[in-house]
């Protein structure tokens, strides 16, 4: 019995249907996808009802699900007690306090190698209407504040430095100011009495960017003297080798007023022994230990 034969007409439909179907694959396959919409990192945050411990936690600037910030503890927990065992190194920094927490979306503000700062999730400033950013020690470099300005343009900005200089337009706001104790005869003022001539007692800090060339150490102890409404949020700054007792002093200080560590960087322009931190402060329920964070130990 013989098969019978299709008609060449039907063969041709057929092989031009299969020509079309594998150019329209190809065409789609092939064409990069178009975002109609951009999506902003402040719309992808979980509902404040999957984030309430982390939003408690961190004074209302964190909002992640609760999963995640358990886990967060976790890691800040362990890494705190290899940090308080103080590991001795030939170069200071290299192998003592360590990050012991990470944001999710920090940003590198400010100019490629010595002077820029990492921020923690900066974007985060977006919902503060009155975001206040203090710049100290710029030396005349305001390659942070002029970033800061284009990622944040709603943010309030302050530079200062002993030396005068003249901020970039719309920018900041300069003051020829030398941060200290305010004790004469060195000219310094105290960070209360700056704060106080600037009216910003019932302001929050959010940034605090700081390079005093080794004055930090006696600085910051005055700063946590004052109103704990005027700790500034985040401490970016540049550590300069000293003697070891009044380093780890500075860090027990900052952790004592409940910052963690975001952020370690070795300043190569600068030497070996001078080091970039960034700390984020907390609210003190974070330092507790919870049930599973001992069990994770």
């Amino acid at each position: 019995m013989s098969t019978p034969s299709i008609p060449p007409t039907v063969q041709l439909g057929v092989i031009v249907l299969l020509c079309f179907l594998f150019m329209w694959t190809y065409q789609s396959c092939s064409q990069p996808k178009i975002l109609l919409s951009p999506i902003s990192l402040a719309t992808m945050v979980p509902t404040s009802t999957d984030c309430q411990q982390s939003l408690l936690e961190s004074d209302g600037f964190l909002c992640e699900p609760n999963a995640t910030w358990i886990e967060r503890k976790n890691v800040y927990f362990n890494q705190d007690e290899e940090n308080m065992m103080k590991y001795g190194d030939p170069i200071f920094f290299i192998s003592i306090w360590e990050p012991n927490f990470h944001c999710t979306h920090s940003r590198r503000i400010g100019k490629m190698g010595d002077g820029g700062k990492w921020v923690c999730d900066p974007y985060r400033l977006e919902s503060r209407d009155d975001c206040l950013v203090y710049s100290v020690g710029s030396n005349g470099d305001f390659s942070f504040e002029v970033d800061m300005k284009k990622f944040m343009p709603h943010c309030e900005i302050h530079t200062f430095d002993k030396n005068n200089f003249t901020c970039p337009n719309k920018t900041c706001t300069f003051h020829t100011v030398m941060f200290g104790d305010g004790i004469q005869p060195n000219g310094s003022k105290s960070w209360m009495t700056i704060i106080k001539s600037l009216n910003h007692t019932n302001r929050y800090i959010d940034i605090l960017k700081i390079d005093i060339e080794g004055g930090e150490y006696s600085f910051f102890p005055l700063v946590f003297n004052s109103s704990k409404s005027l700790f500034p949020r985040q401490i970016l700054i540049e550590l300069h080798p000293t003697n070891v007792t009044r380093v780890h002093s500075f860090f027990e200080l900052l952790r004592n007023n409940n910052y963690v560590i975001f952020s370690k960087e070795n300043n190569l322009y600068a030497g070996p022994f001078f080091f970039e931190y960034a700390f984020l402060k907390l609210n003190p329920r974070f330092f507790v230990r919870s049930t599973r964070n001992q069990t994770n130990k």
